[in-house]
């Protein structure tokens, strides 16, 4: 079995923090390892985006 290609976002998470540091979602990146395989980026980005838009309605 091919082993999946792992994406680095430390730079999404550095990017994320700096602009909303006090968001709930980046103490939520910030536990997140350096490096995710796609189905894993994939399957956190809808949840993420999801949590993300939560918190702007309020």
């Amino acid at each position: 079995m091919e082993e999946s290609r792992r994406l680095d976002i430390s730079r999404l998470k550095a990017g994320f923090s700096g602009k909303f540091p006090s968001h709930p979602l980046s103490k939520i990146l910030s536990l997140e390892p350096d490096s995710l395989t796609v189905e894993e980026l994939l399957a956190k980005a809808q949840t993420w985006l999801a949590f993300f838009q939560g918190e702007k309605e309020k």
